[in-house]
């Protein structure tokens, strides 16, 4: 296994590995698993021991300098692997209530999606299926993640009861939405939503326009200046959709282009999602305007959309996580298919088997989606002072051995399976590959009762498609 006991990659020795020793009083340790931190050192620790102060990183180093320090707990973790959480950097969370549904009809979004969300999207829908879907993700080793959807004020409760991380956007329309009868009332909501969570331990909100297509000029431009006046980002969909391509480049030369007119729009407040139909020049101009990046390698693929040329936005220095995508768009919520698919697809889009290396996929995984959202300097990799948000894999399993290289075993090999337990901000919120903090059998008696609700409609949607 790749990585001296107690030295980083390149020979460089643990930092603060030994304070506090025999002196404060951590509130746990991890002892013994193979501690894998994606620090800026790649250092691995084989085996290593991570200690937790009131929710963050107060020591990490090899095992044996563990051993010297005060502790409350000790958590026997030999023979396994730990890591950073992983990081979702797109999602639509409460969507998993209508999974699987319609798939193969042509123009989904216009024909299925916006009327179904119009008729059935309802504040307790959007809580339930958000707390499903979070059992999912959490039980896969996700501790992060970004979502735009409508009554966002759910998707934050169900997160806070879950004790996960978030980005939260309230998705605003020029068109009536299901929350909102118009943009006036998209813009008050979100507004209102963001005055109760600003400042929450684990949820940031911010605004969330749904597409250039969707929110025009003059309202992008009410939303950048709010952002600002609130001072909180901006997620969106950029360049995903070939007719919005087609449209803006008739009229600007690119959908970037026609975003930069919009002055102070692309700036470091913005992640963009998807990011398909950009050039190397567009890339340029994403760089030069700090603006982020979420990747959606396989709700793109489903969809048959061209490939994102993530590589060379990662190359060109741009801030880019992964990302599921809803349940809908890439139906699989786990981060382990994502970090998987991402380096295939680019191999193949590039045709080089030499670009995008495991370990930069799995960095890509962690600590490049902290940095597409901005909180780098709290998560995505394992150092001292950094919040306590680490996954504990079972590296014994069937399909992890035998273990040559760490980053190719959990890019090419890893699966949600493995994931035994799951701590955010020190709290643990998965154990013995179950919920810690509420009854994960609940939110699915309440997603079958949904599926019961919605199944009619969707039945009769998909009739009429057949019907042509």
């Amino acid at each position: 296994m790749s990585g001296e006991p107690g030295r980083s990659e390149n020979g460089a020795a643990p930092r603060n590995a030994s304070e506090g020793a025999g002196g404060a009083l951590d509130d746990f340790i991890v002892e013994g698993p193979a501690i894998l931190t994606v620090d800026p050192e790649w250092r691995v620790f084989e085996p290593g021991y991570i200690a937790v102060r009131n929710g963050r990183i107060s020591a990490l180093g090899p095992a044996e300098e563990g051993r010297a320090r005060n502790a409350a707990r000790r958590i026997d973790a030999r023979g396994k692997l730990l890591m950073p959480g992983f990081v979702n950097t797109h999602t639509h969370v409460p969507m998993a209530a209508f999974r699987g549904a319609c798939e193969d009809i042509p123009d989904r979004l216009t024909r299925f999606l916006f009327p179904l969300e119009r008729d059935l999207v309802r504040p307790n829908l959007v809580y339930w299926s958000t707390l499903y879907c979070l059992v999912e993700m959490a039980l896969s080793g996700t501790t992060t993640f970004a979502d735009m959807y409508y009554f966002e004020d759910e998707v934050a409760k169900a997160t806070e009861k879950a004790g996960m991380r978030a980005i939260l956007g309230e998705t605003i329309l020029d068109q009536p939405a299901p929350d909102a009868p118009d943009f006036p009332a998209g813009m008050q909501y979100a507004r209102d939503f963001i005055a109760k969570w600003k400042g929450h331990e684990l949820i940031e909100p911010c605004f969330a326009p749904h597409a250039p297509y969707t929110v025009d000029r003059e309202h992008l431009g009410a939303i950048r200046d709010e952002a600002e006046r609130l001072d909180v980002d901006i997620m969106m969909h950029v360049a995903e959709m070939e007719f919005e391509d087609k449209r803006f480049s008739e009229s600007h030369g690119s959908v970037l282009r026609y975003l930069d007119s919009i002055e102070g729009l692309l700036s470091p407040r913005l992640l963009a999602a998807h990011m398909l139909y950009v050039g190397d020049e567009e890339i340029e101009l994403v760089k030069a305007r700090g603006m982020r990046v979420a990747h959606c390698p396989s709700s793109n693929a489903k969809s048959g959309r061209r490939i994102c040329p993530a590589w060379r936005m990662i190359k060109a220095g741009v801030p880019l996580g992964l990302a599921t995508d809803g349940p809908l768009s890439g139906n699989g919520m786990d981060m382990q298919g994502i970090v998987n698919l991402f380096p295939k697809m680019q191999k193949t889009r590039e045709g080089r088997r030499d670009v995008l290396t495991a370990k930069e996929a799995l960095r890509a995984a962690t600590l490049g989606g902290a940095e597409a959202l901005r909180m780098d300097k709290d998560i995505g990799s394992l150092e001292v002072g950094k919040k306590a948000d680490f996954i504990i894999i079972d590296a014994g399993d069937f399909n992890m051995q035998p273990v040559y290289d760490w980053y190719a075993t959990l890019v090419y090999a890893l699966r949600p399976h493995n994931v035994e337990a799951v701590f955010v901000g020190g709290r643990q919120i998965v154990a013995g590959r179950k919920m810690a903090g509420f009854d994960q059998s609940e939110a699915m008696a309440e997603m079958l009762r949904i599926r019961g609700e919605c199944s009619s409609f969707i039945a009769d949607i998909a009739r009429k498609s057949a019907a042509g």
